[in-house]
């Protein structure tokens, strides 16, 4: 199901960022970066949910933190990594959003749940701008989030990303990329959140258990592609990947053009999915290709 859209039980505080207004000619696609300090109002550092609120025109959105570089609201500086030297230099993945959404978008955690922010860190905006229309539309994206009493934590969660790379999707074709990936030892992994990431060609993105008593059942189906209603989903109870040894995922498109598609932006696909799962150590990412897949623990923040 969707996450229901509310503040969490036993809020007491959180913070917000607001993106610059941008105007986007008709057709017009960008990538504005910017920085903002994280400043969190009240006792508590865990995050239980944040809301999305945005008009048309934001393609995607990844919010991260990482060890604070300066001072004020800026542009993002050249050279200044991505989304995974964010996370290794134990920042965390604040908020990533369903593609071409508009309205509202929430993340509400069960009761109990949440992931940890750290003082002496910034916030970073890595925006995907996209006018589909033929009249120029103005966007600016307000992320907010709410954080919860920290003696009411029961399960602290860490980020994971699952990602298939280097495919190629033949001209006027169905076609479907998948791989089956295994899982390390000692992984009592529970999913909470999964959010696929799939462009205008995407029609399916799932997600199937490999081995234990759920075999070949599957966890995650969906479409892949909604603006409408958004394809973030949520789990209660979690999806538990303990007596699992792996995962099959897969994504599906349809291509309508006279060309190949590859992965990338533009007219190119993607097939990713995001998430969180606790334990914060046992939150696994998934790097696939059409020839191998690895699964490792996300780094955990510091």
């Amino acid at each position: 199901m969707p996450p229901i859209g509310e503040k969490p039980a036993n809020t007491v505080g959180g913070f917000t960022i607001e993106l610059p207004e941008e105007t986007l000619a008709a057709g017009a696609e960008t990538y504005p970066c910017w920085i903002f300090p994280m400043e969190v109002v009240g006792p508590s550092m865990v995050v239980g949910g944040a809301v999305l609120r945005t008009t048309p025109g934001l393609h995607h959105g990844n919010i991260t933190s990482r060890p604070k570089t300066g001072e004020g609201i800026r542009r993002c500086e050249a050279g200044a990594g991505n989304e995974g030297t964010d996370i290794t230099r134990g920042g965390m993945v604040l908020f990533g959003s369903s593609t071409q959404k508009s309205g509202e978008e929430w993340y509400r955690f069960p009761d109990g749940d949440g992931y940890r922010v750290r003082t002496g860190f910034e916030i970073v905006a890595r925006m995907h701008y996209l006018n589909p229309t033929d009249t120029p539309l103005k966007v600016n994206p307000v992320y907010e989030w709410f954080t919860i009493d920290e003696s009411k934590l029961v399960h602290e969660m860490g980020p994971f990303l699952w990602m298939y790379n280097n495919f190629s999707i033949p001209p006027r074709q169905m076609y479907t990329a998948s791989a089956d990936c295994f899982l390390p030892n000692d992984h009592p992994s529970q999913i909470v959140t999964m959010l696929p990431h799939m462009h205008a060609l995407g029609r399916s993105l799932k997600g199937s258990f490999i081995g234990g008593p759920h075999d070949g059942h599957a966890f995650l189906d969906s479409e892949g592609y909604n603006p409408d209603d958004g394809v973030l989903v949520q789990y209660e109870p979690p999806v538990d990947l303990t007596e699992a040894e792996g995962v099959r995922f897969e994504c599906t498109w349809q291509n309508t053009f006279d060309k190949t598609i590859v992965e990338g932006v533009g007219d190119n696909e993607m097939c990713m999915v995001f998430g969180y799962a606790w334990p914060v150590d046992k939150a696994y990412t998934l790097v696939a290709d059409p020839t191998n897949c690895i699964m490792f623990p996300t780094p955990p923040p510091s």
